[in-house]
């Protein structure tokens, strides 16, 4: 692990998916490979040890896997993914990766990672062995209890009167029958509310009417200028 811990990070460029791959490779047989989106944010990393393999995708957590071979394998190494998760492969992950002390993000992420599933393992272990614990032959403080006897009391019986059958009422007016509705082309549809009507000769009318007014004023001003 020490050989991955002084690695330098390889980041390769940016594919169709969005994703970039940054490795980091050691001899010695330690692979760790992230697939990084353009905002920085790890998406999934995969923790190669000797013949071990470990998988963490966003929004799915860790899995385990081995590794086909045993020696120091190229990129394309195939990977069996085991039916459900090893805890014996998590917990060696996460005891290698937590001597890390150094400030590469991708390292620190996935020691991170497998540092919260391992406690989630350790929880669900200890949930367990407590349910286990209280099985049937565990033994418990009993309370001694008393049987009581409750006699059931019918309800005092009610007689039954028919209810008076309804008079029968007038006869209801048929409904109006539905006229079909029409449609012309151009014509207002039914609800249509139209705009009103501005007419020309209208606003010819007032026009003169104000004009009128106009000079009736200037006469009468006329007026009263000469007679001062």
């Amino acid at each position: 692990m020490q050989e991955l811990y002084r690695a330098r990070a390889v980041e390769g460029p940016l594919g169709e998916n969005g994703l970039r791959t940054v490795w980091h490779l050691s001899p010695q047989g330690a692979e760790l490979m992230s697939l990084v989106d353009e905002d920085g944010r790890v998406r999934r990393q995969e923790l190669t040890l000797l013949d071990e393999h470990c998988i963490w995708a966003s929004g799915q957590g860790v899995r385990t896997g081995r590794v086909e071979g045993g020696e120091a394998r190229p990129v394309s190494t195939e990977v069996r993914a085991d039916p459900e998760l090893v805890p014996q492969r998590l917990v060696r992950a996460a005891q290698a990766l937590a001597t890390y002390e150094g400030q590469d993000r991708y390292i620190l992420h996935m020691q991170r990672v497998l540092a919260l599933a391992r406690e989630g393992l350790e929880m669900s272990s200890v949930t367990s062995s407590e349910l286990l614990g209280r099985g049937p032959g565990s033994t418990r403080d009993t309370v001694p209890t008393r049987a009581v006897t409750v006699t059931p009391v019918a309800p005092p019986s009610r007689e039954v009167i028919p209810a008076a059958a309804p008079e029968p009422g007038p006869p209801a007016a048929p409904e109006p029958e539905e006229q079909p509705v029409l449609l012309r082309y151009g014509q207002p549809l039914p609800n249509e509310v139209l705009p009103p009507v501005v007419r020309r000769s209208e606003g010819l009318v007032m026009v003169a009417v104000f004009g009128f007014a106009v000079v009736v004023g200037l006469i009468m001003l006329y007026v009263l200028t000469r007679g001062s």
